[in-house]
Formats: structure tokens, C-alpha cells, sequence
């Protein structure tokens, strides 16, 4: 696959929903197209709850138009698109690695016990076919949480973390450079190899965890495996293997 992500950008000063933005040119945009605005008025994260936007912050808005998507069967979908954001996921994080960066599933980036950012996507139909994904994702980069700030015990950012502030430039080019090796992993089907190199970087397998479901049920045990779809198996308090579905989780944290 030639280099895909980044090879065209749009650029706006200012939109309250760059979801709706990218969308707008989902016909017309090539595979890949990043979108950014200098100012984002509003953001959503999972479940449509609201993402602060700082200063300092770097959040990108990606359109996806992979040429298998349409013939995808009903089946194959939820799969292929759980694989995809493991490959994403993967794309964003590699460059922060060396930053201490691991994943919380199912879509958190973290550094030590706090979250320093998060990806999300959306996938837009066509009729009755699936024709593009949207992707976004927010890294707290230079951006400080103050301790009395409501964030502080749950947020963290790289200048945080690491004492010192990050050239965001940079960086964005290492994850888009990043973002395109682990798509055109997806493109080509090494879904195992993403799947391997995304279950290593998770940091909750083999602790106790609560999970907190779109139905409102709370599930506790142990993080015991992410299954190569994306699912997570947690044994519960009576030993008994739990299956929890990506599409089901609305927040997971750490058992207390």
C-alpha cells in the first residue's frame, strides 16, 4: 500500500465537530486524509461524553477509505474494524513508547496509572454498505493538570510526566509515519502480528478490574486475555470465565 495517512490534509481555524467535518468530505477525500483545525470547540469521547480540549494538546481527525471495506460481510465487520483500531492504536502509541505509553483496554493510552489520551472512530454507511471510518484521537502533550483540578488524580501529559516540554511537530509526523506501517499491516492482513504486538502492550492483564457496561451491569475479576477480535476474558470472583465484547464497555478501572 503507498503512504496513505497525512498525504492530504485539511486545515480549518476553527469547528465544533470534526467528525461531521471529515465526513462532509467523505466522498471526495483520499484514503488516509488527515484533518485538523487550530481550534476544537467541542470533542466527544466514548459513549459521547465530553473531551476537554487544552492547550498544548495534539488532536488529529483521520478519514479512512480502505478498498475491502464494502465487501465486507455483516459478519467479518465488527472483527475487521476491532483489528483496525488495534492496529491504530498501535500506530499512535509506538512513538510513545519509549515514554512509558501502554494501552488500557479498549481504546486508552496511558502513562503510570493516568490517561493521556484516547482513540476514537465511527464508521460511515453508504445505503446498506459501509463506505469510510472516521478516526480521532487526543494526546495530552504540553498541557499541565493542576492539582486542583478535577483531572489531576485521572490525567496525565507527556511535559507531566516527563518534566520538560515535547515539540509537537515532530511527533506528529512520528505518529503519522507510525499510523500508516500498522495500517498497511491491516491492508495486507498480518492481523496476527497486530494482534500479538497490541496484546503486549496491555497493562491490566492479570490485574483486578471492574468493568462498567453500556447496560449498566459491573463486571469484576481478572483481566485474564484480549482475544485476537478485540474481546477481553475476565474470570470473576467465582472463578468463572467472563467473555466481554469491545462494542459493550463504557469504563474500566482498576478493582478496588
Amino acid at each position: 500500500m503507498k503512504t496513505a495517512i497525512g498525504h492530504k490534509v485539511y486545515r480549518i481555524k476553527t469547528t465544533d465537530d470534526s467528525f461531521a467535518w471529515a465526513q462532509e468530505y467523505a466522498n471526495e477525500a483520499p484514503d488516509g486524509s488527515v484533518f485538523l483545525a487550530d481550534q476544537l470547540t467541542k470533542a466527544r469521547g466514548r459513549q459521547g461524553r465530553t473531551w476537554e480540549i487544552y492547550d498544548g494538546q495534539l488532536t488529529v481527525t483521520i478519514l479512512l477509505k480502505p478498498q475491502n471495506l464494502s465487501s465486507l460481510s455483516p459478519e467479518d465487520l465488527p472483527v475487521r474494524l476491532n483489528q483496525l483500531t488495534m492496529a491504530l492504536s498501535l500506530g499512535i502509541i509506538t512513538p510513545l513508547i519509549q515514554h512509558g505509553a501502554w494501552l488500557k483496554w479498549p481504546n486508552d493510552i496511558m502513562i503510570g496509572t493516568k490517561k493521556m489520551g484516547g482513540l476514537l472512530s465511527r464508521l460511515i454507511w453508504q445505503g446498506q454498505k459501509p463506505s469510510a471510518i472516521v478516526v480521532g484521537f487526543s494526546l495530552n502533550i504540553n498541557n499541565i493538570f493542576q492539582e486542583n483540578s478535577q483531572l489531576f488524580s485521572i490525567a496525565t501529559s507527556l511535559r507531566q510526566e516527563m518534566g520538560a516540554p515535547f515539540e509537537i511537530r515532530p511527533l506528529y509526523f512520528d505518529i503519522l509515519g507510525s499510523l500508516n506501517h500498522w495500517y498497511s499491516l491491516w491492508h495486507t492482513e498480518k492481523f496476527m502480528d497486530i494482534y500479538k504486538s497490541w496484546k503486549q502492550l496491555q497493562g491490566y492483564l492479570g490485574k483486578e478490574i471492574s468493568i462498567h457496561q453500556k447496560d449498566g451491569s459491573v463486571l469484576t475479576g481478572t483481566a485474564q486475555q484480549v482475544l485476537p477480535n478485540g474481546d477481553l476474558m475476565l474470570s470473576d470472583k467465582n472463578k468463572k470465565m467472563q467473555h466481554v465484547s469491545f462494542y459493550m464497555v463504557e469504563e474500566i478501572k482498576l478493582a478496588i
